[in-house]
């Protein structure tokens, strides 16, 4: 702390990382495109700055990268969980490195800032601010992002829709984003495609498209569509399924269902459809 006693309190301390964990995980949010309500992130923050208490307990030095990895945790979990393990990974770690990083930064700004106003502990930030001036710094600093919201409205996210797809008397439930730039049509049959990640539909996908997927040759005839994007271009293979229906509305929906190994998103959506093909 710059050789310099200061005396944490621990209200302070609390509601400091209150604002600091909540503008981390917003951060986490918008890198990994997640959909998360509000009031979640309110929660993760809530419980990493609670965590951040166990600064002011006695430990070596060494441990606090461990302590920031665990409010990290907490603040993850409470904010994102439950999802797959896979992404809930990537949520923590991505939390964990922003915080490191941050805590870094600080501790360089802390050599330039004046004597016993700021401080690292345990990993968490501590400003040595009255609760006055943290109430109207927070009055402020959201009078700025309403100004900057209205200045610079941003575009609207895709939309979001519940597909159920049935097929060999199984049903399956896919999240689709709605994507107009995805124009695959059956080149035979002329219906629109649906692209979804294969891992999603093995229970009801016919084994020869997983076959083609692997480098194996399909024991039954198969379609195919071809595709072209930044990536190349290639053969999707594809099938007619039983029922596709839009789980909002309970339209049944006519079209082919291409299944790639490619991961879509980070866990938002495992399926594009070009809603221009389905009018309502």
């Amino acid at each position: 702390m710059g050789g310099c006693a200061l005396t944490v309190y621990a209200d302070i301390l609390v509601i400091v990382n209150l604002y600091v964990d909540f503008l981390l995980l917003s951060g986490v949010q918008s890198f990994l495109r997640l959909k998360v309500r509000g009031w979640r992130l309110v929660l993760g923050a809530l419980a990493g700055a609670v965590c951040s208490l166990a600064g002011l307990l006695p430990a070596p030095g060494w441990s606090s990268p461990l302590l920031g990895g665990l409010c990290s945790l907490a603040a993850a979990g409470a904010a994102f969980a439950p999802v797959r393990p896979r992404l809930f990974l990537k949520c923590w770690l991505c939390t964990w490195v922003l915080s490191f990083l941050l805590a870094g930064f600080l501790l360089f700004l802390g050599q330039f800032a004046p004597p016993g106003y700021l401080a690292v502990v345990g990993g968490a930030v501590y400003l040595n601010l009255s609760l006055p001036i943290l109430f109207a710094a927070t009055c402020l600093a959201y009078g700025l992002f309403w100004l900057i919201r209205r200045a610079f409205p941003r575009e609207e996210a895709a939309p979001l829709c519940r597909l159920l797809i049935t097929n060999q008397e199984r049903t399956v439930e896919v999240i689709a984003k709605a994507d107009t730039g995805s124009a695959l049509r059956e080149p035979f049959s002329g219906l629109p495609v649906i692209i979804c990640q294969a891992e999603h539909l093995r229970e009801a996908a016919p084994a020869g498209a997983y076959d083609f997927l692997e480098g194996r040759t399909p024991g039954d005839a198969l379609r195919l569509v071809p595709f072209e994007s930044l990536g190349g271009r290639g053969l999707l293979p594809c099938f007619k399924p039983q029922r596709v229906v839009l789980a909002k509305t309970g339209q049944e929906l006519d079209c082919c269902v291409a299944l790639t190994k490619t991961i879509l998103s980070a866990g938002q959506f495992t399926a594009l459809y070009n809603p221009d093909f389905f009018p309502n």
